[in-house]
């Protein structure tokens, strides 16, 4: 997934749990990943328009896709693969002999409504012309899988990192919570501030991360549903409190593109706490975090 991985598990002699756990993420970046070419992602949207089957977990992938798309009104829309690739996001960062090889001829972004998922026979079907990328959510909903079978597994508490977007549940290692940190905007290491949580996830939008430059220009994958390009918003990141791992992914996508006017508007109407930087460095946040003591830059 082009990211660290970070698991923590309250709980001693958890070595088979967390194998297990890796090896649940392995095999969900097999399934997901778009730069794999027989991944379930890539066959999907190789073969648009007919049923593809697809293993379990991909069925609750794309189930995932379009609810957080009705959620957010439409502010993430996992239909955007055509115009990443578009504008230069086709090759892995971390691996330049993967691409993204879209089918040739006219794509389209949205019709998330369209898509069609057969539980029963584990087949889906998208819309010809339409392509999926799992993209964020994809990482907020394998952490929340890995932390569901560490628990299954019998782990009093576990703590699923992938990039630094994250799910918590279960017994803290302690009495407060998980300690986490929200990360700033620029380079600087030290953390914005250090929150406690005792459920739930946490993930970070930003358009300082995923950056390239294509035709001369310096290009963020933020790509803005509404007008089918790239976001021109005035925020450098957005950090997103939410009930589970996946729906603190697709918010903080949804709140990035509010701009900094709205940002906080948004997250309150939908009962979300959270944190928002400006381009210029102002900080943001609901009403919630207004107790929560930041921490000097360059600190340590």
């Amino acid at each position: 997934m082009a990211c660290r991985l970070h698991i923590i598990v309250n709980q001693p002699e958890a070595g088979v749990a967390v194998d297990r756990a890796i090896g649940l993420l392995h095999r969900l970046e097999s399934l997901w990943s778009r730069f794999l070419p027989d991944s379930d992602i890539t066959r999907i949207n190789n073969d648009a328009g007919t049923p593809v089957a697809v293993a379990p977990q991909t069925i609750a992938l794309v189930e995932i896709m379009r609810e957080a798309w009705d959620l957010t009104q439409g502010r993430y829309d996992p239909t955007l693969l055509p115009i990443l690739v578009a504008i230069g996001y086709a090759t892995s960062k971390l691996d330049p002999t993967m691409s993204t090889v879209l089918p040739s001829g006219p794509h389209r972004i949205g019709h998330v409504d369209e898509i069609a998922v057969d539980p029963h026979r584990l087949t889906v079907t998208i819309p010809t012309g339409v392509a999926l990328d799992p993209g964020g959510i994809g990482k907020g909903l394998a952490a929340d899988m890995a932390v569901a079978l560490l628990l299954e597994c019998g782990v009093d508490g576990a703590l699923v990192s992938i990039g630094g977007d994250l799910t918590v549940a279960g017994t803290a290692p302690e009495p407060d919570g998980w300690r986490i940190n929200i990360e700033r905007a620029d380079p600087d290491p030290t953390p914005l501030c250090r929150a406690m949580i005792d459920h739930g996830g946490v993930a970070t939008s930003s358009t300082r991360s995923r950056r390239w430059e294509s035709d001369g220009r310096h290009r963020h994958h933020a790509i803005d549903p509404a007008t089918g390009a790239q976001s021109d918003t005035d925020l450098a990141t957005v950090t997103v409190f939410a009930a589970n791992g996946w729906r603190a992914e697709a918010f903080a996508t949804g709140a990035l593109l509010a701009g900094s006017e709205a940002v906080i508007a948004y997250l309150d109407s939908h009962r979300l706490s959270g944190f928002a930087i400006t381009s210029d460095g102002h900080i943001l946040r609901t009403d919630d975090l207004a107790d929560l003591e930041l921490i000097d830059a360059g600190a340590r």
